[in-house]
């Protein structure tokens, strides 16, 4: 079952692309490195036909060996929040179903690795309500994103107008200028704090009660009668 505050597979593998893109930036590309001592490389394929196409894997990672040598599957679902995961077999390219659906053992792991040097591994189901908490988390995070881009937009016009229509900035400079001794701030800095502080103050006058929001009752309001007070 999955989480709601776990990142989800497609997260992990978008991680994965832009490290990769930044590291094509580079003049000179580091050569791919065995995997340590006691370690197992493993590749995840979001699809077993990317594996058929021979497309670049989506994440890559190192994971430890148990002690036997075996490998812990529960280890490489957390790795990538996975809900199920499965090895494919490098000779028939079509899932390996474990003696042990949660553990690979080390005759197992030497089998998977021995042709490619890595165990490809894909999520062969995942149950409804698994994929309603991904989705959700991703509407969760674009409205989060929506919403700090139009604060910030809101913010960068307050400070324009402040800016161009009124003397604070202009009065706070030349204050900084005869007060060597008050914190280095910009004006963008100080605003930043006095919207915070306005909306701290919002938020304590609402939890006490001093000010009802009621955002409902002041949408029908508003359209029944063109104000917004209650």
């Amino acid at each position: 079952m999955g989480n709601i505050l776990a990142k989800s597979p497609q997260e992990h593998a978008l991680a994965t692309v832009q490290s990769t893109e930044k590291q094509r930036q580079l003049i000179l590309e580091r050569a791919p490195l065995p995997p340590p001592q006691g370690y197992v490389r493993v590749h995840f394929h979001t699809d077993l036909y990317r594996i058929y196409d021979k497309a670049p894997p989506d994440m890559t990672a190192d994971i430890p060996l148990c002690r036997s040598g075996g490998l812990d599957l529960d280890v490489v679902k957390r790795q990538w929040g996975l809900e199920t995961c499965l090895p494919v077999d490098p000779l028939r390219w079509k899932p390996f179903q474990p003696t042990h659906s949660d553990y690979l053992s080390a005759v197992a792991v030497q089998v998977l690795s021995h042709q490619q040097g890595c165990i490809k591994f894909i999520e062969p189901t995942v149950s409804h309500q698994t994929l309603l908490q991904r989705q959700t988390r991703q509407i969760v995070l674009g409205v989060a994103c929506l919403l700090q881009m139009i604060c910030r937009r809101g913010i960068d016009m307050v400070s324009q107008c402040l800016e161009d229509d009124t003397p604070l900035p202009a009065l706070y400079r030349r204050l900084r200028e005869k007060a060597p001794h008050i914190p280095k701030l910009t004006w963008d800095d100080l605003l930043n704090i006095l919207i915070l502080s306005l909306w701290f103050s919002l938020a304590v006058a609402s939890w006490g009660g001093y000010i009802t929001l009621e955002p409902r009752e002041r949408a029908r309001k508003w359209v029944h009668t063109g104000s917004f007070s209650l």
